[in-house]
């Protein structure tokens, strides 16, 4: 089935523990998009958890710096996950290493081509 487990989807949720005050909506939003998207109900969940937290922590530091609340558009083209056939973000690889996700697998479950804006 294509849609969401609840169990499972309570348990990513509960795992990465959401909140406005420890993420910027943003990257939440991003971040949630690959996970419900692409990656839940497809790899294990503890793998899901550990992923979806480093790579909040790896786009909150490649971030620093590039923020402009004042003027959001500013630094968009630089706030863009990009998916290849063949290159991931670098982002992308240190959280898929942190949680113990093979390139291969990751790849299997995303797009071959996409450009995810987290605006």
């Amino acid at each position: 089935s294509s849609g969401i487990n609840a169990e499972y989807g309570e348990h990513y949720f509960k795992q990465i523990n959401l909140s406005k005050s420890m993420m910027i909506p943003e990257i939440q939003l991003g971040v949630n998009f690959i996970i419900l998207n692409f990656l839940i109900n497809k790899l294990p969940k503890q793998q899901v958890s550990i992923f979806a937290r480093e790579l909040t922590e790896a786009l909150k530091l490649k971030f620093k710096g590039h923020w402009y609340p004042k003027t959001p558009d500013r630094g968009t083209a630089f706030r863009c996950l990009e998916i290849r056939e063949s290159v991931f973000d670098p982002v992308m690889v240190r959280a898929a290493r942190a949680a113990g996700v093979s390139l291969e697998d990751l790849r299997s479950q995303l797009p071959d081509s996409a450009l995810i804006p987290l605006l």
